[in-house]
């Protein structure tokens, strides 16, 4: 399939939405990205990811290496503002090799409130569903991180758990935070978002 709905065009550079492009790393992105991983929001949710150039340039040919949604590979790819070309963030996929896979998302502190997350997550999940035949895509995290949720929710997604002190303190001897996580199914999107069915709330 060589389309997406709702405007997600797949075209040879990436995944076209309205003002974004998601696609693969590019070196020349490198200080565009050190910028949105070195802020401590994006940091916190990215330890695989380092925060110095010379650590991101073989992050990025890592990453370029692997195959397109490689089962279990934490594969990035870069969220592209069409109108500057710079690097606002980045999309995460893991795939668990049987027609799902776990979503993720961080934007650079100067690029939020302006919905880059949510474009980019409903192209994300829109080429997932429509080209690669994905069943279901969730994703989850931390309770406080209430900006991630409300995107998820945005989408339409639904909300599957909410674990009890499930992840881990993230200062010493903080408290232990509880986590959510959310999902979509293919035969409920459409239209960039999960519609509701007859007896079947949204959230």
């Amino acid at each position: 399939m060589n389309d997406i709905r709702q405007g997600h065009e797949l075209t040879p550079e990436g995944i076209e939405t309205r003002r974004l492009r998601i696609r693969r790393f590019l070196p020349s992105d490198i200080d565009d990205l050190l910028a949105v991983v070195s802020h401590p929001s994006v940091a916190a949710e990215t330890p695989n990811i380092p925060h110095d150039s010379e650590g991101l340039a073989e992050y990025v040919d890592q990453q370029n290496r692997l195959a397109l949604f490689e089962p279990h590979a934490c594969v990035d790819f870069a969220i592209e503002r069409k109108s500057d070309q710079r690097v606002i963030g980045l999309v995460t996929v893991v795939s668990n090799g049987n027609r799902q896979g776990e979503i993720g998302w961080g934007i650079g502190i100067d690029y939020r409130s302006h919905g880059f997350a949510t474009e980019a997550a409903q192209g994300l999940i829109s080429y997932l569903f429509d080209a690669h035949n994905y069943h279901r895509i969730f994703a989850g995290t931390i309770y406080t991180n209430t900006a991630s949720w409300a995107v998820m929710e945005r989408l339409g997604m639904r909300k599957e758990a909410h674990f009890i002190k499930a992840h881990p303190p993230t200062m010493p001897e903080g408290p232990w935070i509880d986590t959510v996580r959310y999902a979509v199914l293919a035969e409920d999107w459409v239209d960039g978002r999960r519609i509701e069915k007859q007896g079947v709330p949204t959230s």
